[in-house]
């Protein structure tokens, strides 16, 4: 009898011991930034832990991503400047980088395409956050970045079979239904189970599992999962995909009503798509530099 998707995945989970749980600079970051009660000082000495991560925040402030006037030398400026929630969001951006490991792509898929997708999507949700007025934006730049979390891990761990899930793909076919056809899960499963191993908020769970069938979400989050379904599905009609084919559906209008988006709203967010997708550009080279 063939395991249930859910076995499936805690199969592929233990063997990827490295990814079991967020290293605790990390872990430290998002706690603290999470944490009213906490000071700078506080954010300060968790970041500055891990230097290496410390150096990739100072060269992302000083990029062209965020135009300072002036040069930022420490990082005790860079959090005044930038507030908490940014710093943690660069902390998560540079770590999921990290697990970006070299290799060749294969068919239409490469690496360096899901990285810009993610990236991509992270800035476009925020975005749409932004006009939507329905979710935090910086909590959706998160939860965007995050969404194919699953999609990294299926790639490493699972060669084979990714490369079998790459030969079906057309744009005629729903992703999720070839994914399930070929692995007996899909990527939004694993990687909200990763998620939930990494004790990420509720809000980053829900969207990594729901943000290719909102319609299936019933909890707290549906805004927060709704702007990272309709940024997906915007960077796809830009050509940046996950696996290099564009066969992301338009979301059902249902998506775009609990997003309270006007078609003015529509038109504006498309307008400013390709801006967007070349700031997601800058991120995505920086952090993999």
């Amino acid at each position: 009898m063939e395991a249930p998707p859910e076995e499936l995945v805690k199969r592929l989970f233990a063997r990827i011991s490295e990814v079991s749980t967020l290293p605790a600079v990390a872990m430290r970051i998002i706690q603290v930034a999470n944490d009213s009660s906490t000071g700078a000082a506080d954010l300060l000495e968790a970041v500055e832990y891990d230097a290496a991560m410390a150096t990739r925040i100072i060269r992302t402030v000083n990029s062209s991503y965020y135009a300072m006037q002036n040069k930022v030398a420490d990082l005790k400026l860079a959090i005044t400047l930038l507030g908490f929630k940014e710093i943690r969001n660069l902390a998560m951006t540079a770590y999921v980088a990290q697990l970006f490991k070299k290799g060749e792509g294969y068919g239409t898929y490469t690496r360096e395409g899901l990285w810009n997708h993610m990236i991509g999507v992270g800035i476009v949700a925020r975005l749409i956050a932004e006009v939507s007025r329905k979710a935090a934006p910086r909590e959706a730049y998160l939860a965007g970045l995050l969404h194919d979390l699953g999609f990294i891990l299926v790639d490493q761990y699972l060669n084979k079979p990714f490369h079998q899930l790459i030969d079906a793909l057309t744009e005629e076919r729903n992703l999720v239904e070839i994914e399930e056809e070929v692995l007996g899960f899909d990527h939004a499963a694993l990687g909200a189970y990763v998620g939930k191993q990494w004790k990420l908020p509720e809000h980053l769970v829900a969207t990594i599992r729901f943000h290719h069938d909102p319609l299936e979400y019933a909890g707290d989050h549906w805004a927060m999962v709704c702007t990272v379904s309709l940024a997906d599905f915007f960077c796809n009609a830009k050509n940046v995909s996950a696996l290099g084919v564009r066969n992301t559906a338009m979301p059902p209008s249902k998506v775009f009503a609990a997003l309270g988006l006007q078609k003015s709203q529509v038109n504006r967010i498309w307008e400013e798509l390709d801006e967007a997708l070349k700031a997601a550009d800058i991120m995505a080279l920086i952090q993999t530099a």
